[in-house]
């Protein structure tokens, strides 16, 4: 995967990494998804992450420009490159940082709705439904405003919507190579 900078390539690269999760989710086993280790946590718990992680997200995606301008203002900067967001990321979590810190983004957080009885199809289809408004959240942005917007990320500071993407796509691939082992 080279580095992605264009909204274009944003979409695409998340595109491609939500095929992937589902490939991946859909061949595993009952056992391969639920199961995790005392090191690392099962595909069902990374998925639950990531789900909790990319939601929000992809909702403000969907708020009007003139909404994210008044609640997070426009940034004083230039968004940073890919591997710069990246380097910012593993800076932070060199430094300790854990997604524990935060319990809205943890897999325990996850809840269900009532009468879900196939817990692994639900989790895959609201995958798919989140990337979907994601992507779509994604691609509905310009260049310009893409540098201009910003909003919080806990572990990194405010960055613009580029730096938020950037991150996620890190993110969600990070997670999807956990979820392979």
């Amino acid at each position: 995967m080279s580095d992605p900078h264009t909204q274009e390539e944003i979409v695409q690269q998340l595109a491609r990494i939500s095929a992937g999760v589902s490939h991946s989710i859909r061949q595993m086993s009952v056992e391969q998804f639920t199961t995790g280790t005392e090191s690392s946590w099962s595909a069902e718990s990374y998925l639950k992450h990531l789900l909790l992680s990319i939601k929000p997200l992809a909702k403000a995606l969907h708020f009007p420009a003139a909404q994210l301008q008044k609640i997070f203002s426009i940034a004083d900067r230039p968004s940073r490159t890919y591997a710069d967001v990246v380097a910012a990321y593993q800076k932070r979590l060199g430094e300790g940082i854990r997604a524990e810190d935060y319990d809205k983004v943890v897999p325990m957080f996850y809840r269900f709705p009532e009468g879900i009885t196939d817990p692994h199809a639900y989790l895959i289809q609201s995958w798919t439904d989140a990337n979907i408004k994601l992507t779509e959240g994604a691609a509905r942005w310009s260049e310009a405003e893409l540098d201009s917007l910003q909003m919080p990320h806990p572990a990194i500071g405010t960055i613009t919507l580029r730096e938020i993407l950037f991150f996620t796509i890190y993110h969600n691939d990070l997670h999807w190579r956990d979820m392979q082992h």
